[in-house]
């Protein structure tokens, strides 16, 4: 959402009275182009397209603005997910429709969704370059988890305590200060907490390496942003990941005890990281801009409004 609003469009965004997950609005967010609308002020609001994102914003939207999307005004529905509860034999939400399209955020996830008759495409990750910020002086690894207990297995954060008892691993994002209490404590993880987007940058980037154990989800953007910042790559050989990391920029693998080695191979051999965390930004740089995003965005949005 924070790439999306920085185009050049008008951007509304539901408040509940609540501000719960179905109207938070900004959620005190510093985006110029948005503009906070209260659920009751939407029916009479003039609105030139609808962003869907969980199939149940359909009966909401309907319902908030008297319109049927995709009947009555022109939507877009973003998929962020791989597919859900099977790898290859789930059927999309969506699949029985010609009316609104389906934007994937990787081609993995539309290769792996059963899309049915559903128009679709992809639009891969955008972000704001954050900037060159490695550093590596801190010798331990880095990772960016969102609620690793509560997600475990599918965020990999069971594969934490083995590679944290190699090298020191230091786990930013929303709930990694439960892998501090037991019974989730390990030995050389540490959970940092949910940090300011900006300060969680650099404090990343002191980190030697960059350890992303996702088994199945799409490709995060947490991933990205530490390749942006110039991080050198450890990483699960899943999904998306093994086709945006590059050999050059870090080490994919299916093995966990090669991941292992890699860790510490990052952290002996300084120079090496440091090559590797170039060639993961350069790479970053040329398939992860904003304006790309962007422009790709403003395509869709003119298509379905057309």
């Amino acid at each position: 959402m924070e790439s999306f609003v920085s185009g050049h469009h008008r951007y509304l965004l539901p408040l509940s009275p609540s501000c719960g997950p179905d109207g938070r609005g900004r959620c005190g967010r510093d985006w110029p182009s948005t503009e906070q609308v209260p659920l009751d002020r939407l029916r009479d609001t003039d609105i030139d397209v609808v962003i869907v994102q969980r199939p149940e914003e359909l009966e909401m939207a309907q319902r908030w603005l008297g319109r049927r999307p995709g009947v009555d005004v022109p939507a877009v529905y973003v998929e962020h997910n791989a597919p859900r509860p099977a790898a290859a034999t789930s059927v999309h939400p969506l699949a029985d429709q010609r009316d609104i399209p389906i934007v994937h955020v990787t081609d993995f996830n539309r290769l792996m969704w059963d899309n049915g008759c559903a128009p679709t495409l992809v639009i891969d990750h955008g972000i704001a370059d954050p900037g060159l910020r490695y550093t590596g002086d801190i010798p331990a690894a880095a990772t960016m988890i969102n609620e690793p207990v509560r997600r475990w297995r599918v965020v990999g954060a069971d594969l934490l305590g083995e590679l944290g008892a190699v090298v020191p691993i230091d786990a930013w994002g929303i709930g990694t200060s439960e892998l501090n209490d037991a019974p989730h404590w390990r030995s050389g993880v540490t959970g940092m907490g949910d940090v300011p987007t900006a300060q969680l940058h650099s404090e990343v980037a002191h980190r030697r390496v960059y350890l992303h154990t996702a088994r199945w989800t799409s490709l995060g953007l947490s991933l990205v942003e530490a390749m942006f910042l110039g991080m050198p790559v450890v990483a699960v050989a899943s999904t998306m990941v093994p086709l945006v990391v590059p050999q050059e920029a870090g080490v994919v693998s299916a093995d966990v005890a090669v991941l292992a080695r890699a860790l510490t191979e990052y952290l002996v051999e300084e120079t090496a990281a440091e090559i590797a965390g170039k060639a993961a930004r350069s790479f970053a740089l040329t398939h992860f801009g904003l304006d790309r995003f962007l422009a790709q965005w403003d395509d869709v949005v003119e298509s379905v409004c057309a």
